[in-house]
């Protein structure tokens, strides 16, 4: 028996408002293992909830946006789909032709890609599995991110929720910043989390440490040469990069001001894969 997109919704909504398995497998007339797999919040039911277009036709100037994030930024579908719907303005400005509130399968995005012959990934990278926190503020992750700009040394501290993976804070340093300097980061803020996971810091680990418990914070501390005890705030890293860093070198305005733009835009309106929602809605202040 297949099932119609409508029976499909109808089953996860059924699934979400507590109903069992074997009951909604019975009165659907599927097996539990098909009434599983939809009523799953996998990423296209939870795409289903976004504006569509009611026509299909790929006009000229969707054509032009899509290779333009391509060529320019150098995204892969998934980011091209996200920019099709939901850009910040400071990325729109750079944007001759740009398209917003369009939805365009990755399959459609790739299939542009391959007439152009500007498909495929350009490295191929390992992936891992994940913990992941149970509830908002549990665990924190930070991070710190060197990058160069016109010459320059700068450092970003990237501070992630671990649960929501709502971005607390990215800060930008002109210098390599002290433990003191991180801390009072953190210390101006008006919540704090039940643990932080860190590097292991070396010299600087006791002086992180005796903040975290003045502050009644818990201090974890990864595994040296181990980046999957921080995956999630080195994937943050990852989009902080490709979305921003690395588009500095054409767009160096970026540098005054456009980070913080960045981290709203990504909590609240850029779709995040990983926990299928965006962070703001699932990020719960106490």
């Amino acid at each position: 028996m297949r099932l119609s997109p409508e029976e499909r919704k109808l089953m996860t909504k059924s699934i979400k408002n507590g109903n069992s398995i074997n009951v909604v497998a019975k009165v659907f007339g599927v097996s539990r293992t098909t009434t599983w797999y939809w009523s799953s919040e996998t990423l296209n039911s939870n795409f289903e909830d976004l504006p569509r277009n009611k026509q299909s036709k790929i006009t000229v100037e969707i054509e032009i946006a899509i290779l333009f994030m391509r060529l320019t930024f150098k995204w892969g579908t998934a980011r091209i789909q996200q920019g099709l719907m939901n850009l910040p303005d400071f990325m729109l400005k750079e944007m001759e032709v740009y398209v917003q509130n369009f939805y365009l399968s990755r399959t459609s995005i790739n299939n542009i890609l391959k007439k152009h012959k500007i498909s495929g990934y350009q490295n191929k990278i390992k992936t891992w599995k994940f913990f992941r926190a149970k509830y908002a503020n549990e665990l924190w992750q930070v991070d710190l991110k060197e990058f160069k700009f016109e010459g320059k040394k700068y450092y970003i501290f990237v501070c992630i929720d671990d649960y929501s993976r709502f971005i607390i804070g990215l800060n930008l340093f002109d210098h390599c910043p002290t433990t003191d300097e991180l801390t009072s980061v953190l210390q101006k803020l008006n919540i704090k989390p039940e643990n932080i996971l860190a590097d292991n810091g070396g010299q600087l680990r006791e002086k992180w440490k005796e903040w975290c418990i003045e502050n009644k914070i818990n201090p974890l501390f990864a595994r040296p040469y181990y980046p999957q005890d921080k995956g999630k705030v080195e994937r943050t890293i990852r989009n902080l990069v490709e979305e921003f860093v690395n588009l500095l070198s054409k767009f160096k305005h970026w540098i005054d001001g456009k980070l913080e733009e960045w981290r709203v835009w990504f909590n609240d309106k850029r779709f995040h894969r990983g926990i299928k929602d965006y962070p703001s809605n699932l990020y719960v202040k106490l």
